[in-house]
């Protein structure tokens, strides 16, 4: 029998491979982005480290494993056959026998000397449970060195949506006496938003000739929650109606602000600073700058998430631009959109709302302000699921369609425009006298009949063989193009997502129309 673990039988690394179930939630280090002393989620793929001496940032609590130390395989096995050639040896008086099974025992007897007595203090945490789409957050075991702890081996079964380094998803390394404690890391990067869990992991501890086992049962992370990134996004035009109190976009009233409105005579009021000296000098009497008040903007984003219409198969290689690595579907387009939507408007101290339609368990966020409320819409995002399609799904979405909305307020719907209650809506918003934009989410890719019939897979319940798909697939495209023409015609405008820029033009439209008089229905 060898003297290394590996060749006693299944290394530690191997073992936790082998190790498969449900497991037990386990801790996380940090609620954040950010560990404590300075830990944080990194973008891009990383390398796995190795054992290395831990200084800081002790496990969090609730991260400790617990098992006893087991025989291994290998070490039965040793000494059962030793013992039986040792028999088979003195009753058949065979000495070949004898030399066969004498490194057998001694090497079984030696490691049954040197058994390890007490268990191992070993601690199994993931180190962030918010990222971001394209973070990379780490696996972290820990073991404290001592007498009969050799190899440390630790395995994770894979994830959907998320890329671990090593590939393998395993690591394992060999422990030096010197040292306290010895930590293995196995990296992990989300590629898509959304809520998971990592694991379950295995992980196992081998003491010397790997004869004796220490294993606890494979155990799963705390739920990680990935926020989406948002598309790059700005919009240079004010929206039409702030109502607000103090903000960034220009009124349509007088007021205290920054952009000129008109130059008039000097009243009774009026501050000195504001007297516009040169007219003042040349007609011979005092006249003042009059100003656009600034005020902030509500904004309501709508999410319809009715229909998830592609695969996704998140974010592809870091090297690609940032254009390049979206291969999303019409959901993910309208989840990144509305993110980058809110993080632009919030940062202009603008309030913005959200409401998802169609999905359960999620309820509707207030305009709100500030950095702290684009974290609440960015933690709703991250739970967003599509419908079901289902009866009930289509009671929730009435339901979630009678929802208020202030005068003013700008609603900006996202949509594959698949749904005919969700564009008939936004018509019915645009009647009440209110802003609305449709922006079209639905990849571009898919706005055409002629499709292969594995993408037709994706977007249709008919089998790709069928004959139908190619005509269900058609006349889905010709009702919505006919709901699409309607709203149009009730001026509702209607742009496909395209990044920054993608409201300027309509914004300006809306503005205009606003300045005009109009009709309304009450």
């Amino acid at each position: 029998m060898s003297q290394s673990p590996t060749a006693a039988g299944t290394s530690p690394g191997e073992a936790a491979a082998a190790g498969t179930g449900a497991g037990t939630a386990i801790g996380a280090e940090t609620a954040g982005g950010e560990a404590p002393g300075g830990d944080k989620a990194v973008g891009g793929d990383m390398a796995a480290g190795g054992t290395e001496a831990v200084t800081a940032n002790p496990p969090p609590a609730g991260s400790r494993l617990t098992a006893t130390w087991r025989a291994t395989p290998a070490q039965v096995r040793a000494t059962l056959v030793g013992l039986l050639l040792l028999v088979i040896g003195l009753l058949l008086r065979r000495p070949d026998a004898i030399a066969f099974a004498a490194p057998l025992l001694v090497i079984a007897a030696w490691a049954l000397a040197t058994r390890p007595e007490r268990a191992p203090v070993v601690h199994a945490w993931v180190r962030h449970t918010v990222l971001r789409e394209g973070q990379t957050t780490a696996w972290t075991t820990t073991v404290e060195r001592g007498p009969g702890v050799e190899e440390l081996g630790v395995s994770l079964l894979r994830t959907p949506f998320v890329r671990t380094t090593p590939t393998s998803r395993a690591v394992a390394a060999a422990l030096s006496p010197t040292g306290t404690t010895a930590r293995l890391d196995v990296l992990a990067q989300s590629t898509r938003w959304g809520h998971r869990t990592l694991g379950p992991a295995s992980t196992a501890v081998s003491g010397p000739f790997g004869a004796f086992m220490w294993q606890p049962e494979p155990v799963r992370s705390a739920p990680v929650t990935t926020v989406p990134l948002p598309d790059h996004f700005s919009a240079r035009t004010a929206v039409p109606h702030p109502d607000g109190l103090v903000g960034r976009s220009r009124s349509a009233h007088l007021g205290d602000g920054g952009e000129l409105a008109d130059i008039r005579p000097f009243r009774f009021g009026d501050r000195l600073r504001r007297v516009h000296w040169p007219v003042s000098v040349r007609t011979g009497t005092l006249h003042v700058t009059a100003t656009h008040a600034d005020q902030d903007s509500e904004i309501l984003l709508l999410v319809d998430a009715m229909h998830d219409l592609g695969a996704d198969t998140g974010l592809t290689d870091a090297g690609l631009a940032d254009e390049e690595r979206r291969t999303g579907t019409s959901l993910d387009n309208s989840v990144r959109a509305a993110g980058a939507i809110a993080e632009h408007y919030l940062r202009t101290g603008d309030r913005v709302g959200l409401i998802v339609l169609g999905t359960k368990d999620l309820p509707p966020l207030a305009a709100r302000a500030g950095n702290n409320h684009l974290r609440r819409v960015l933690d709703v995002l991250a739970r967003v699921r599509p419908g079901d399609n289902t009866v009930s799904d289509e009671k929730r979405l009435r339901s979630q369609l009678r929802h208020r909305v202030g005068a003013g307020t700008l609603v900006v719907l996202l949509t594959p425009a698949v749904s005919t209650d969700v564009i008939a809506h936004a018509v019915s918003l645009s009647r009440r006298g209110l802003s609305v934009v449709v922006v079209d989410t639905l990849p571009a890719e898919f706005a055409t009949p002629d499709l292969p019939p594995e993408r037709l897979a994706e977007l249709t319940a008919v089998d790709e063989h069928a004959k139908g798909a190619p005509l269900a697939w058609r006349l889905r495209l010709m009702e919505r193009e006919r709901e699409l023409t309607r709203a149009r015609e009730s001026g509702v405008p209607i742009v496909p997502w395209i990044g920054p820029g993608t409201l300027d033009l309509v914004l300006r439209d809306l503005g205009r129309r606003a300045r005009a008089p109009r009709v309304v229905s009450r």
